[in-house]
């Protein structure tokens, strides 16, 4: 690392846990920000900030008026422009010492392999139940750890699925298709800003934490934040012996 970036990073690098050696290791990560959204662009942010060095982002949608109550990577300017165009133009202009790739397309189960070359995490930020579903039997398949975060109105949730540990998966808490009051919560009931950006921020400690091996993963086990009541609580998860993502991988 060279001077700016020593002092750029200084208050991570007193930090024992991550230090020098940790912060070179973020500057050599890669990682796959599925989703530039609400969770996506507290993530990203944060991410950029940490020193992150290469970081690739997917998302076909467009900067719209409703996104900027909680989408606090995007400014009133960039309405109507593609939200990986603005991410990484905000992004650079955060920390213009990183790597940003991005793709505007949906993440499928036909493309995905494009988006996770030489990828040391993904993080989901997306906001239905299929795109989740798919994006953990990926990570799985390809055994690339998996950082998760879910919002409904004040609450959020957050963990990690971990297919290179004896990890539960996003089926075994989800092992049915809740249909459209999964998917729908933030279109049809709202959500307040403040929790996407609490959960947004646990997901990017989870990752910085991942990439540097310090601190415990909240792993087989998830973390709840009840905003309207002041409240955090972590459930254990028990792995689904039967389960079709993290007990038997299945080709995709």
């Amino acid at each position: 690392m060279n001077n700016k970036e020593l002092e750029r990073y200084k208050r991570h690098i007193l930090l024992k846990e991550i230090g020098g050696s940790g912060q070179k290791l973020l500057k050599k990560s890669n990682v796959t920000v599925i989703g530039a959204g609400g969770l996506g662009s507290v993530v990203l942010f944060y991410l950029a900030a940490a020193g992150v060095g290469n970081i690739k982002i997917v998302d076909n949608d467009v900067v719209s008026l409703s996104n900027l109550q909680r989408q606090i990577l995007y400014k009133d300017s960039d309405q109507g422009e593609k939200k990986v165009i603005a991410a990484k133009k905000n992004l650079l202009n955060l920390n213009p010492t990183i790597n940003v790739d991005v793709f505007e397309d949906y993440f499928t189960n036909k493309n995905y392999y494009k988006y996770i070359e030489n990828c040391d995490l993904l993080i989901d930020g997306t906001d239905n139940f299929k795109s989740k579903s798919l994006i953990c039997k990926i990570a799985f398949n390809k055994n690339i750890p998996l950082v998760y975060g879910g919002l409904s109105q004040w609450e959020g949730q957050v963990c990690i699925f971990d297919p290179k540990s004896d990890s539960i998966c996003f089926e075994c808490i989800f092992p049915n298709d809740p249909g459209e009051e999964f998917d729908d919560s933030c279109f049809n009931f709202g959500i307040i800003g403040p929790t996407v950006g609490v959960i947004g921020s646990l997901m990017a400690a989870e990752v910085i934490k991942l990439l540097t091996s310090c601190g415990a993963p909240i792993l087989n086990k998830i973390l709840t934040f009840d905003c309207l009541n002041g409240e955090f609580q972590k459930f254990e998860v028990e792995k689904v012996k039967s389960c079709n993502i993290c007990s038997k991988i299945n080709k995709i």
